[in-house]
């Protein structure tokens, strides 16, 4: 009895491994036997993203115990030792703060947000980090911040 079990069993896998490794497409057939049908798609409508105030952007880059800013300013050393994993973590961090910022910022801001972000982005993606412009970037936001009429905290 059991002999007769195992054959079966066999014989189940077998049949079942050769129809999944069949050449030929069970798909295509489907499509040779069934008459065609027409749809129609209609084009989705253009989405534009949402832009928020520059004040928003400037309370989210700046605000909270957790700002972008405080990241900046806490990472920007690390920007030396990339390699390292907990460097490496925090970098990404930073860099994807930053990014999170940029997408609902203003395209007046974004200039500066790219230079900001763009030290943390070579370090990701394994280039060679300058800083060089980071500060000039940092101080060009901040301006524009204020610009607008965003109040810092004290």
């Amino acid at each position: 009895m059991r002999k007769l079990l195992a054959a079966t069993a066999a014989l189940s896998c077998a049949l079942l491994l050769a129809s999944c490794a069949s050449p030929t497409d069970p798909a295509s057939d489907d499509a040779a036997t069934t008459p065609a049908t027409e749809t129609t798609t209609e084009a989705a409508p253009e989405v534009t993203p949402a832009v928020v105030a520059v004040t928003t952007t400037c309370s989210t880059f700046y605000g909270g115990e957790y700002s972008a800013e405080r990241l900046v300013t806490e990472t920007t050393p690390l920007l030396a030792t990339p390699d390292d994993e907990d460097a490496a973590a925090a970098i990404y961090t930073t860099r994807e703060r930053i990014a999170a910022v940029q997408n609902f910022a203003d395209p007046e801001l974004q200039e500066n947000l790219n230079g900001i972000k763009a030290p943390f982005e070579a370090a990701v993606q394994g280039e060679a980090v300058s800083t060089s412009k980071l500060q000039a970037s940092l101080d060009a936001f901040r301006a524009q911040c204020v610009e607008a009429g965003y109040a810092f905290a004290s």
